[in-house]
């Protein structure tokens, strides 16, 4: 009975992958599989069906490379410092050297999360970078999201992990951001600031929408048992946005004033940056990023035209 053999070809893929990933442990978690499975294939001892696995691994690889090859792609995955978004990172900053709550709030898509990844990836020793959303606001939930972002014990008691997190802590100055802060309870944002409680050194930075501090919403009663404790509140506007801003995001534009102005309105509405960089990248795609261009692209979208 003959063995088929692994296609060297896809196998050297797996390997880049693999590199690009880190580690074969991180590799087998994006793509799915188990760490052994990997390791199997590479050096041909796979015993499942090859045919499938391989036909998995050429799916994958096809479609990354597919979606990495979009210009959109190659020209808005990458930070830049907007008005916003710097004085966003100034925050988080201050909150890292002071200690304290600090609070960041704003209209959706102007740049917060962007400048938290930013914060957190050029201080990864110090700073601690957690996104929320309404399945991880539990006390119990939050807890073991916090626990595994600091590769510590995610189980047990509430109590248990508490602790085992209050200690991580300890030491050196660092910040905990909290992003989409807005979904979080009473008894989890209670939490949150005992960690500072035991460790007046620890920043601790709660970004979110405006419900964060306005007086609606349902983070209402939750944020007023800390507003009075935080030593900085900032909420931003999508009409802070500026010209310079778009002309930094989307260079290409830049001697277009019409195209600027047009992405500019775009950014100053309910759809903020993100929507404005959602009609550019789908006109870069498209071909076509002149001012008329971005109009056709923004009406194929059906967003208001400015």
């Amino acid at each position: 009975m003959s063995v088929m053999s692994a296609n060297p070809e896809l196998q050297e893929k797996l390997r880049n992958f693999i590199e690009e990933c880190g580690s074969q442990t991180k590799a087998a978690r994006a793509l799915g599989k188990s760490a052994a499975t990997l390791s199997t294939y590479l050096n041909n001892h796979y015993n499942g069906n090859l045919s499938d696995f391989e036909k998995f691994l050429t799916e994958t690889f096809e479609t990354k490379a597919a979606a990495e090859n979009l210009k959109s792609a190659q020209v808005l995955n990458s930070y830049k410092p907007t008005s916003i978004s710097s004085e966003v990172y100034d925050t988080i900053r201050l909150c890292h050297l002071k200690g304290g709550l600090a609070i960041e709030c704003g209209d959706a898509g102007i740049g917060k999360t962007m400048a938290c990844k930013k914060y957190a990836e050029d201080y990864p020793a110090t700073a601690i970078y957690v996104s929320v959303n309404p399945c991880l606001v539990t006390l119990s939930a939050f807890l073991k999201l916090l626990c595994r972002t600091q590769k510590i014990t995610a189980s047990g008691r509430k109590d248990e992990m508490w602790l085992r997190l209050a200690d991580s802590f300890e030491g050196e100055r660092k910040v905990l951001i909290i992003d989409e802060a807005q979904h979080l309870p009473i008894k989890t944002i209670e939490a949150i600031r005992a960690f500072f409680d035991s460790n007046p050194l620890l920043g601790i930075c709660l970004v979110g929408n405006i419900e964060t501090v306005t007086n609606t919403g349902k983070s209402k009663e939750a944020f007023a048992q800390i507003r009075n404790r935080t030593k900085l509140t900032e909420v931003r506007h999508t009409s802070a946005i500026k010209s310079s801003d778009i002309e930094l995001l989307f260079p290409a534009i830049k001697s277009d004033e019409r195209a600027v102005n047009f992405l500019l309105g775009v950014s100053r509405s309910e759809q903020g940056i993100r929507g404005a960089s959602n009609v550019f990248g789908n006109a870069v795609d498209n071909g076509n990023i002149t001012y008329e261009g971005l109009i056709a692209m923004a009406k194929a979208m059906r967003i208001k035209v400015f």
